[in-house]
């Protein structure tokens, strides 16, 4: 009897440490023990309470792993949205820089019109014209005397 309950237990323990590495394999193997006539009723009960564990660990792992790629799939939506709003930005950023300097040129335009029409520019068109009248009248008079 000792020696069933000191492989019983060795087995126990190897099974135990293969669940901590990770190794869900011969969960069956731990839920057989749980059965297991030959073995201690403490340790049946052990048995029962680290498989019970194992398929609670394994559930959760399996569900963040679910999780995982969840996040990684909406990871690479967000990169794609990033992508698409930095192209969109780009975009408006040279469309808006377009438009500023079509309206500084209408505006330039304005302010240029605005000047040409007033009185006090068109004072000075007619006193340059006039300038330029006498330089030429001028220019003939000294062209004849020669």
């Amino acid at each position: 009897m000792k020696d069933e309950t000191s492989e019983f237990q060795r087995r126990l323990r190897d099974l135990c440490g293969e669940l901590a590495r990770g190794d869900y394999g011969k969960i069956d193997s731990l839920f057989a023990m749980t059965i297991d006539a030959g073995a201690p009723a403490v340790l049946q009960e052990l048995a029962e309470a680290f498989a019970s564990m194992a398929v609670q660990i394994e559930a959760r792992e399996y569900r963040l792993g679910e999780m995982l790629a969840e996040l990684k799939e909406a990871n690479r939506r967000l990169e794609d949205a990033n992508r698409t709003v930095t192209n969109e930005n780009d975009t408006l950023r040279s469309q808006v820089q377009r438009l500023t300097i079509e309206i500084d040129q209408t505006r330039k335009e304005r302010e240029v019109s605005a000047i040409v029409e007033t009185d006090y520019f068109r004072t000075l068109q007619e006193r340059a014209q006039a300038m330029r009248q006498r330089q030429r009248h001028g220019e003939t008079t000294e062209a004849a005397s020669s």
